[in-house]
This record gives structure tokens, sequence and C-alpha cells, in this order.
């Protein structure tokens, strides 16, 4: 049986929602948006170094990339798409 770790097709954080001033993190990525009021003060990437060194010594590694890249692509299109006139 082939089982894949919990963090399988998780190393990108969910962005259909945005966080406010509040870190967001996936098992290797991750980001920060800071609001002053209405206005955006600043944004921060962020990229755990350890945890992708795992990663890369993961069996697993290019379907877990592969899936978590898709996911957040599928997360981004659902953000940006538009609202139904209906």
């Amino acid at each position: 049986m082939n089982t894949k770790p919990e963090c399988y097709g998780k190393m990108f954080p969910p962005v259909v929602e945005t966080a406010h001033n509040k870190p967001v993190a996936g098992k290797v990525f991750g980001y920060e948006v800071d609001y002053r009021g209405l206005v955006v003060h600043k944004r921060e990437a962020m990229v755990d170094r350890d945890a992708w060194q795992h990663c890369l010594e993961c069996p697993d590694f290019n379907g877990c990339y592969q899936l978590s890249t898709a996911t957040m692509l599928m997360q981004l299109a659902v953000k940006t798409a538009p609202q139904s006139l209906y």
C-alpha cells in the first residue's frame, strides 16, 4: 500500500482568503499581509529552508510539489474568478 505523508500536497498555504495581520503557512512556504486600517502596510513571503531541505530528501517530492502547485493555482483561479451577475 502506497501511503503518503500527512503533509503531501501542502507545501504552499491556502491563498483563497487573505488573512489580515497574521502569518499563513504551508509546510514550506508562507506569507503575511500587514494591514493598517484599510491599507496594506507590508507584504512578506516566507520560506522555511529546513522544511524545504526535508522535502527535497522525501521520495514523494515530485508528486507532492506538483500537487501543491496545482492546488495553489486552482485556489488562485477561484479567488480571481469574476462574481456571477445572477
